[in-house]
């Protein structure tokens, strides 16, 4: 199984990044075939996590920015069936997303992330307004 979880190194980095104020994080995911948990596929496990978690971004001042279906790639070469959805949440600020994920609430929740997915790519990103 690929990482679902940041090593040492890349929380460093995280941590080390010159962005304030809000911050997007672009989630891209494969899910298992069937959840760990053995009732449901992996999808299914995601989404309860999902259901738990986005309350939790609410709760912050976050919110669900963007989710779809990848179909295919247009340009690049990556394998076509690579990520089952990507997700774009907005956070207030790196703090308000590095509190929630240390949240006990949300290590609750976080079994279901682990029962559902293959492997994760989480990409923070600084928006800004095109002119």
């Amino acid at each position: 199984m690929k990482n679902i979880l940041p090593t040492k190194e890349q929380i460093k980095e995280f941590l080390a990044m010159p962005i304030s104020g809000p911050i997007h994080m672009i989630n891209l995911l494969k899910f298992r075939e069937k959840s760990t948990t053995g009732t449901g596929s992996g999808q299914d496990s995601y989404n309860q996590y999902g259901a738990n978690v986005v309350k939790m971004v609410q709760e912050r001042g976050g919110r669900v920015v963007w989710q779809g279906r990848p179909y295919g790639l247009l340009i690049g070469d990556e394998e076509s069936d690579k990520w089952d959805m990507a997700v774009i949440v907005e956070y207030p600020s790196r703090d308000a997303f590095i509190e929630m994920t240390s949240n006990p609430k949300y290590k609750e929740a976080h079994g279901d992330r682990e029962a559902g997915l293959a492997y994760q790519a989480l990409i923070p990103c600084k928006p800004y307004e095109i002119r």
